[in-house]
Formats: structure tokens, C-alpha cells, sequence
């Protein structure tokens, strides 16, 4: 091998661990954070040979972008149309953290550099439109923009290296589109009509002005009833009662279940 071809060789394997260290800082949600002096401490490549790859901090990370921006869209073109097709996608996201963090990640300080990363992800979202919109979808009650806003903040959740329960988010997702898991579980629920029409107060009474009948709910059980009155998403009532009640994901769960067994038997 001669030494030109050795020295592109070379160049072109730290170039790749560049980009590959720029990849774990995304993953770890540190990319707005980035110092040229980070990604020689996760690369292995001294500053001075950094610097002699690429000529600032700002061409690396454009180098990033373009070369993860183009991987996503090779994903996206084999995507088969159709519902078994958004399976399949999400679920190959799932397993490539370097396309999961590269969509999902904090992004970058620098403006420009910015604006790119987001008319990825822009594309991305309309990409992720328009396959839903061709899928039937006539039993969902919620919009387009509603389930593609949904699966987007479903995969965000599996990704997302701070929360508790992305393992469990992502084991879910790989085996069912948000509004599929949504749908089955709000099946435990009378349907929004019947919810709608419950007076509530305060103090927790409710009362059914069409059966006559009223019964107590404790504070918990006052927020569903309220939340379900408005919203048909059982994952996004779930979110709310993790955030607002400080309990883990399985415990609202198993919560929810039986205050729904005990609605059922009550109003219908």
C-alpha cells in the first residue's frame, strides 16, 4: 500500500470516529453542548489531528449532518406503504440509535447548524404524514396531525435517556403504534359521550343526570373523569398522572384499570 493511499486510509477511519463520537454525544442528549475538545475526549483524536480532518467545530458538525441526514432518508426510502410498513420503520428506528438520537437529541447552539437538523426532522415528520394519512384510519377518532404528533412524542419517550421508563415505552412501541395500545385500553372506558355527560365537582361528587345515579371519587379518580372528558389518549392520561402525581408509569396503570372496572359497573 503506498503511503498516500495509507494516509487517505487513515483519514478516512478518523473521520468516521469522529462522527461516531458525535453520534454518542447526541445519544447522551449533549449535543447542545458540544465542544471540539468533547469530541476529542469521546473520539480518541488529539486536537491537533482534529483540526487537520476538519477545519472548525462547524464543518464537523455539518459533515454530521449531512452524512446522518442522508442515512435517515435511505431508511425512509425503503419504507413499505402502510400500516405494516410504519411498524417495521418504528421499529428499526428503535434499534439505530444513531437515526433515534439524531432526530430526537437537543440540537446544536450554532443557528444555521440548527435549521438544518430541523428541516430533517421537519422532513421527517412530513414523511411520517403522509404514510398515516394513507393508512385507514377511520375508527381512530383523532386527526392526522394528532397520531403523527403522537408517534413522534412516543418515540421521543423511548429514546429519551432521562426518562425512567423509556425501556418500557420502547418495548410497547416495538409492538404496537401508540394509537393501537391507546385504543385497547380505552376500550375499560365507557365511551367520551357517557363521560361527557357526568357532573363533577370539587369535593369529588359525581353525578349522572341520565341513570340518576352519583357516587365519591377520590382526587385521582376526579382527574381522570375531568382529563377523559376532553382527551381520548389513554398514553397521554397516563404521561399527565406521572407528572402531576409523581408515581412510576406501572402503578398508574394498574390505578387506572380498576377505577375503569369499577366505572364500567356503575354507568353502563
Amino acid at each position: 500500500m503506498s503511503d498516500i493511499s495509507f494516509k487517505s486510509e487513515t483519514a478516512k477511519k478518523r473521520h468516521q470516529q469522529v462522527l461516531q463520537a458525535i453520534d454518542d454525544i447526541a445519544h447522551k442528549d449533549q449535543l447542545a453542548f458540544l465542544t471540539t475538545k468533547k469530541v476529542s475526549q469521546e473520539s480518541g483524536i488529539s486536537d491537533g489531528v482534529l483540526f487537520r480532518l476538519f477545519s472548525s467545530k462547524e464543518s464537523m458538525m455539518a459533515a454530521w449532518l449531512d452524512s446522518r441526514g442522508e442515512q435517515l432518508r435511505m431508511t425512509l426510502k425503503v419504507m413499505t406503504i402502510g400500516e405494516r410498513g410504519l411498524h417495521q420503520l418504528t421499529q428499526k428506528l428503535l434499534n439505530d440509535r444513531v437515526s433515534l438520537s439524531f432526530l430526537c437529541c437537543s440540537p446544536m447552539d450554532t443557528p444555521y447548524l440548527r435549521q438544518q437538523l430541523e428541516y430533517y426532522r421537519e422532513q421527517f415528520r412530513r414523511f411520517l404524514h403522509t404514510h398515516i394519512e394513507l393508512m385507514k384510519m377511520n375508527s381512530s377518532p383523532l386527526t392526522v396531525d394528532a397520531l403523527t404528533d403522537h408517534l413522534l412524542q412516543s418515540i421521543y419517550r423511548a429514546w429519551n435517556p432521562e426518562n425512567p421508563q423509556r425501556n418500557q415505552h420502547k418495548e410497547l412501541l416495538m409492538t404496537k403504534l401508540p394509537w393501537e395500545k391507546d385504543q385497547n385500553q380505552m376500550e375499560t372506558f365507557p365511551s367520551q359521550d357517557i363521560l361527557q355527560r357526568l357532573a363533577l365537582n370539587d369535593s369529588g361528587f359525581v353525578f349522572d343526570p341520565e341513570s340518576g345515579r352519583s357516587f365519591t371519587a377520590n382526587v385521582v379518580g376526579l382527574y381522570v373523569l375531568r382529563f377523559l372528558q376532553n382527551h381520548s389518549s389513554a398514553d397521554d392520561l397516563l404521561a399527565a398522572i406521572e407528572s402531576d402525581f409523581d408515581v412510576n408509569r406501572n402503578d398508574a396503570e394498574r390505578d387506572i384499570t380498576e377505577f375503569s372496572a369499577q366505572l364500567r359497573k356503575f354507568l353502563v
